[in-house]
């Protein structure tokens, strides 16, 4: 009888030591009751300014998966999370026992919503995790969306990407932070400036906990992984750890560019660029006034003391498109008043000289709706002229009567 007193009571303390063991994190402290937001909604809550309540003040739950923890260091008391619409910052009271690839939910009674002033990144501040947090499970480990560094510094590029995890392609250290203390001695975080072979920099901000701070920065030119954050208006990355780099050439190389026109340099025809006027003298120039303000681009127009009759074409140099495997043509194009719209036409027998000595093919792409607004051309298909020697061409006409104002700027020609 004693004996299996004594078991009982054995059994009933291994319980109480097994069901203690438990992390904090893990047993569910709040109840899925209640309404649901995706960050899109809170993001549209941050941006209101219309006496808008940024404060819950009942259940309201996000639900989004980490992609970021703190095993390396690097993040310590905050994490990165994304949903199907967008991803957020979220700083805590407290280390929480999250991993990456975990799927969180986050009860926002009693949380607020906004812009960090001093970073400008969408965040939850101050989340209490046994309050406020459940872990749901581990998933799929997320994978990085590309930021592609030729087009960082095009208007609302880069705020598209903040918060989230990225992969950058064709990328290294400038000279003077190549092989470099990712963290220099006392001090308690340490930017380094990083360059992609199209010349755009970010910078990679790394927290002196890390522990890799008094590692060295890689040499050479590669791919990189990391959270994209802001600072003010400078523009970083934030790596999870060092075996997200990839660092395989020496040289400046970015996989699966073929051609990129930004304009930077304030030059229509630098990079091999052509102009041709078939009629008319309204030449191609570049300007930095309007909504694309501070960023040069190429502009057209045959408005000079009236309409011009004129057709005026911007000419790439040949691409070689031979090794290509899924190729396609991105621009940025906008437009006002009325007129013919811009042509865009691809030749594989242009050589130099008049286009009328070529054959030209027509593509289709999305418009800018006026009013001078940029928009994306889209993704155009060039997987019809896998060769070399292929040439893209802006063609511009304007009549006696008529003639839009055409901009365009961040031509390229890559990979998809």
């Amino acid at each position: 009888m004693k004996k299996n007193i004594l078991n009982l009571f054995l059994l009933i303390a291994l319980f109480i030591g097994v069901t203690s063991c438990k992390r904090k994190g893990e047993i569910p402290p709040v109840k899925p009751q209640g309404t649901s937001l995706t960050i899109a909604d809170l993001k549209a809550i941050a941006s209101c300014t219309n006496n808008c309540n940024k404060v819950f003040t009942t259940d309201t739950y996000l639900s989004a998966v980490v992609l970021a923890d703190d095993v390396t260091g690097n993040f310590y008391k905050e994490t990165f999370v994304r949903d199907a619409t967008g991803a957020i910052h979220l700083t805590f009271k407290a280390a929480p026992i999250i991993f990456i690839g975990d799927s969180i939910r986050i009860n926002m009674k009693g949380l607020s919503i906004g812009y960090n002033p001093t970073t400008y990144m969408l965040e939850v501040d101050s989340i209490d995790t046994d309050k406020s947090m459940i872990k749901l499970g581990a998933g799929t480990y997320p994978q990085p969306k590309v930021l592609d560094m030729n087009l960082i510094n095009t208007p609302n590029y880069f705020a598209g990407f903040i918060n989230d995890l990225v992969e950058i392609k064709g990328i290294g250290f400038s000279p003077a932070d190549a092989n470099q203390l990712y963290v220099n001695i006392n001090t308690t975080a340490q930017s380094r400036l990083m360059n992609s072979c199209g010349g755009d920099p970010i910078t990679l901000r790394t927290n002196a906990y890390a522990k890799f701070a008094g590692q060295k920065t890689p040499s050479g030119f590669g791919n990189i992984i990391g959270i994209a954050t802001n600072f003010g208006t400078t523009k970083q990355l934030v790596i999870r750890n060092t075996t997200e780099w990839s660092m395989t050439y020496t040289s400046c190389v970015t996989p699966g560019l073929y051609i990129k026109k930004n304009f930077n340099d304030a030059l229509i025809t630098s990079g091999g660029w052509t102009t041709q006027n078939v009629t008319g003298n309204i030449n191609w120039v570049t300007s930095t006034l309007g909504s694309w303000a501070n960023k040069p681009y190429a502009q057209i127009s045959n408005f000079v003391s009236g309409n011009q009759v004129c057709e005026s074409w911007l000419i790439s140099p040949p691409i070689n498109l031979s090794a290509s495997t899924n190729p396609i043509l991105t621009f940025q194009n906008a437009c006002n008043y009325t007129g013919p719209v811009l042509e865009v036409l691809v030749s594989t027998n242009y050589t130099s000289g008049s286009p009328n000595t070529a054959t030209w093919t027509p593509l289709t792409y999305t418009l800018s709706a006026g009013g001078f607004a940029f928009v994306n051309s889209g993704n155009i298909s060039m997987s019809a002229y896998k060769t070399s020697g292929v040439t893209i061409a802006y063609k511009y006409t304007g009549t006696a009567s008529s003639g839009r104002t055409w901009e365009l700027d961040d031509i390229i020609v890559s990979e998809n």
